[in-house]
């Protein structure tokens, strides 16, 4: 590190003392300013929230909207105010997001010139990580440094003392994903309010300061505000409807006063960006279109409204999730939601009260594979990039299916991927394989072919994706099942996907499959990954078809043995039988002999092997 000779430390300017002026000053300095040479309008409302506002608050603001950069500003000018007093603690979601702005502070010191009074001295401490002093500090003033980083989950955050706490982006969907998890999060944020010193006439006052972006409905942000207090004010990337109660109750009567005034004065910017100067229309849209429905609407329009049942239709409750290793199935298997039968090993990322797994409540005699069924692969290809190559293997018995293995890779339809699909193929002897057809002309699936010939060879059947939006034909598909308890899930699949997630903080979840199925709504571009479920409804597709037709099967057989039970009654059990049927009542008996009451009416003999005797069509028994 280069030491510099430190002038003698004065007070700001008189016009820099102003939150905002200063900065101005700091974004020409760093030349992040726009062509009017100062903070954007809504950043500037930020700023004057943040000094002017309650000590307990939180600024809930669009992503993109600079608000670490307002971060390291805002305690910046706080320590060039009152470099002795202050004792400036910044946490974020981990400990590397909060030393990120600590590293940007002390370059700062180093190329701007109001603040290199601030630079620590030899004998200072000077660490990005671990905390450092600013120059006109007294050596052994105080046993907390001048600015300290620190995760928000830090094990080492009791004690360290400060006169400020600024959360920077605390929430993340890694770290809220689960109730647990919320609560752990709400736990640490608890810890901020014992280590913040008191007031002793300094300065400036104390203050805890939250700055982010919701990540789940049941939002941090909403419960500093409903249990804890904390002042609330949101400022989203485009105007809201003030006249709609849809569009403008979510933020509960704390949107930005300014934003609202505009809108309410003006009904032509509802819709348009709220801070033009930094993110414009066109920007906007290439945003929006990058991002599911949901993830816009709660993290550029800051609606986090707790979800309803009606918009998330599927419950991760309603599976039912037992050990499966693909050998033999239940051949009866119920739902129960006892509180013995709650699966306490396993995570659940549900929403809301939608907090567990189940286990079955009734499991009776095991069948064989050999005996009566079979298992399909589902897969939904896919090139390089964004999306996944994902594939399910699912299996049916006596309406139930059964998730055995469902997972997705990023490598495309490479060798090692088709490979890696043969090998699940094979594990779990699948008789047929269900690749989405409108990928390449059937492409995907002539290669598929070649590998499967080579390491398992199975049946391979494009499935078509049809007209309807992918949001709706998901739901229409997943949703009758799961709500009706029909998707038995394995445990292993549940665990092992919940621990791949959270090795990919960034968008491990959203890849995941309970996470797709919790999130999934008819709203189009409800989620940003789609792949895993994808490939799970083409597997409940097909069996909810084949079993939808072997029920219309049995149904005729019913239809057709009742139909000629009476005809058979009617001629050779004649005594009493017209009284019976003009009453509507079923015949006393049926004759032993099947197929006899075809002989009486001169019909042929029921078909080898019909039990019956229905002739091929289920119909012509009716045309007597």
């Amino acid at each position: 590190m280069n030491y510099i000779k430190y002038p003698e430390w004065e007070p700001l300017p008189e016009e820099l003392q102003h939150l905002e002026n200063y900065a101005s000053y700091i974004l020409r300095e760093l030349g992040l300013v726009l062509q009017n040479g100062s903070a954007t309008y809504r950043q500037s409302a930020i700023l004057n929230w943040m000094v002017h506002g309650p000590s307990r608050q939180i600024t809930v603001g669009f992503r993109g909207i600079a608000k670490s950069t307002m971060v390291a500003i805002y305690n910046s000018w706080r320590l060039r105010m009152d470099p002795v007093e202050e004792k400036c603690l910044i946490t974020g979601s981990t400990a590397e997001k909060a030393v990120e702005i600590s590293t940007q502070l002390l370059e700062w010191f180093d190329v701007i010139d109001i603040l290199r009074c601030l630079h620590p001295r030899r004998d200072q401490r000077q660490s990005a990580q671990r905390g450092f002093d600013v120059g006109p500090c007294p050596k052994g003033h105080s046993q907390s440094p001048s600015c300290r980083p620190s995760g928000i989950l830090s094990s080492g955050l009791t004690g360290k003392r400060c006169s400020i706490a600024t959360a920077d982006d605390t929430e993340t969907l890694s770290n809220s994903i689960t109730p647990h998890k919320q609560a752990r999060i709400a736990h640490a944020c608890s810890e901020l309010e014992q280590i913040l010193l008191p007031e002793k006439g300094q300065l400036l006052p104390r203050q805890i300061l939250y700055l982010g972006t919701p990540h789940v409905e049941t939002s941090l942000y909403l419960e500093l505000v409903r249990k804890r207090g904390y002042a609330i004010r949101y400022w989203p990337a485009r105007y809201p409807d003030p006249f709609s109660e849809e569009s403008i109750a979510c933020y509960e009567g704390n949107l930005d006063p300014e934003i609202l005034r505009e809108a309410t004065e003006d009904p032509s910017l509802v819709g348009a960006p709220t801070d033009p100067e930094r993110f414009g229309e066109e920007e906007l849209q290439v945003r929006e279109a990058k991002n599911s429905r949901v993830t816009w609407l709660m993290q550029y329009q800051l609606n986090c409204r707790l979800s309803t049942e009606q918009r998330y239709p599927i419950r991760l409750g309603d599976l039912i999730v037992m050990d499966l290793d693909g050998k033999a199935l239940p051949e009866t298997v119920t739902w129960g939601n006892a509180s013995d039968m709650i699966l306490r090993d396993l995570v659940c990322t549900g929403l809301g009260s939608d907090r567990w797994y189940y286990g079955p409540g009734v499991v009776q005699r095991w069948i064989s594979k050999l005996d009566r069924w079979n298992c399909v692969m589902g897969i939904d290809p896919s090139g390089r990039g964004h999306d996944e190559l994902a594939w399910a293997v699912c299996a049916e018995l006596n309406g139930n299916i059964f998730l055995l293995e469902c997972g997705g890779t990023q490598l495309g339809y490479a060798d090692e991927s088709l490979e890696r699909l043969a090998r699940v193929a094979a594990r779990w002897d699948v008789g047929l394989c269900l690749p989405e057809a409108n990928y390449g002309g059937g492409m995907f699936a002539a290669a598929l072919t070649k590998v499967m010939n080579r390491i398992h060879p199975c049946t391979i059947e494009e499935v078509p994706s049809g007209n309807q939006q992918k949001e709706r034909r998901l739901v229409d598909s997943l949703a009758p099942a799961i709500q009706q308890h029909r998707l038995v899930v394995s445990r292993e699949l549940l665990r092992s996907d919940y621990l791949e997630a959270e090795r990919d903080p960034e968008s491990g979840h959203e890849r995941s499959l309970a996470f797709q199925l919790s999130r999934l709504t008819t709203e189009r571009g409800a989620l940003s990954w789609y792949d895993r479920i994808d490939a799970l409804s083409y597997c409940v597709s097909h069996f909810t078809l084949a079993v939808a037709q072997d029920q219309e099967k049995a149904a005729l057989q019913r239809e057709g043995e009742e139909a000629e039970a009476v005809i058979e009654e009617f001629f050779l059990n004649a005594e009493g039988s017209a009284d019976r049927l003009a009453l509507g009542l079923r015949p006393r008996s049926l004759v032993r002999q099947p197929g006899a009451g075809r002989a009486v009416l001169g019909l042929p003999p029921p078909p080898a092997g019909s039990k019956f005797g229905r002739a091929e069509g289920g119909v012509s028994r009716l045309t007597v």
